[in-house]
């Protein structure tokens, strides 16, 4: 492989993991607020699924950075982005025009990055990981 095919999905996973990691220590610092907003949502057992969430995203995140079982953790992250989008995202059940295209704008967001997130569940980490040196590519 080129140095070009090697350092492009080594670059992509840093960038799509540093969302999930930054997010996750966010919610880890603003617990409260995070938990409310939760709520706000309609969600129930708040400190599990919050707890989950932050676990997720921080471990997924880094497992994503160095490559390793990239293919689950994308696809773990994935499926946590889906939901996470329609749960916290609903633009379609907001009144308020203002607020809800600023919801649309995050929803349609977290579309690409699942879209980016589904790529490396296709596509696997590339030559500079974990997962490479396994052979598990």
């Amino acid at each position: 492989m080129s140095f070009g095919e090697n350092i492009a999905p080594l670059v992509g996973r840093v960038m799509i993991a540093a969302i999930f990691i930054l997010a996750g220590f966010e919610k880890l610092q603003h617990w409260n607020a995070s938990a409310l907003s939760m709520a706000q949502h309609g969600m129930s057992m708040i400190g599990p699924s919050l707890a989950l969430a932050i676990v997720l995203e921080i471990g997924a995140g880094i497992a994503l950075i160095i490559g390793f079982r990239t293919r689950l953790m994308a696809l773990t992250l994935f499926m946590f982005t889906l939901v996470v989008s329609f749960v916290m995202h609903d633009f379609w059940a907001i009144g308020d025009a203002d607020l809800a295209r600023v919801e649309m704008q995050l929803f349609a967001k977290n579309m690409a990055i699942a879209g980016g997130l589904l790529m490396l569940v296709g596509l696997g980490a590339g030559g500079w990981s974990y997962d490479s040196v396994r052979g598990d590519e």
